[in-house]
């Protein structure tokens, strides 16, 4: 199993930050990820499912996402995703958002990979964990750089 628990502050309210991550803007922080497609939406957002086209290392991965939770405070916002990559690992993301101050957001990106079966955990463990973080960190400076000022 491989978990990670980063934080970084951005430089903007925490709404602003939040609209990133709606499907039709989620692309702008994580550009391998080709198409979202919304499959079902639920009245509370729990539930609801998207079929994920993604991009990587010239491979073309498709993947049904649910969000697990959702909470949409004024002062904290959290999405919880979870989904299974070609059929060998199990993952789980999450997003916690946390207003600081008027302009200012903390984003806290949690989660972790399951190996599936035999061949999901083998491979699992053969992945590099530091470019995994290097993955991660490049994700949240992307994340930052938006509202650079």
């Amino acid at each position: 199993m491989m978990k990670w628990h980063k934080t970084v502050m951005i430089s903007a309210p925490i709404d602003e930050v939040c609209h990133l991550f709606n499907v039709e803007n989620f692309h702008k922080v994580k550009p391998e990820l080709k198409r979202i497609e919304e499959i079902r939406k639920t009245p509370d957002k729990i539930g609801s499912t998207y079929k994920v086209t993604h991009e990587e290392h010239g491979k073309t991965i498709q993947y049904i996402v649910t969000l697990d939770r959702y909470e949409n405070e004024a002062d904290s916002k959290l999405l919880r995703f979870s989904y299974t990559i070609n059929k060998f690992f199990q993952k789980s993301a999450q997003y916690r958002l946390i207003k600081k101050q008027q302009r200012e957001t903390e984003l806290i990106y949690s989660g972790e990979m399951r190996g599936k079966y035999f061949l999901g955990n083998i491979i699992l463990k053969m992945l590099s964990k530091s470019h995994h973080d290097q993955t991660i960190e490049a994700f949240l400076l992307r994340i930052k750089n938006l509202y650079k000022e």
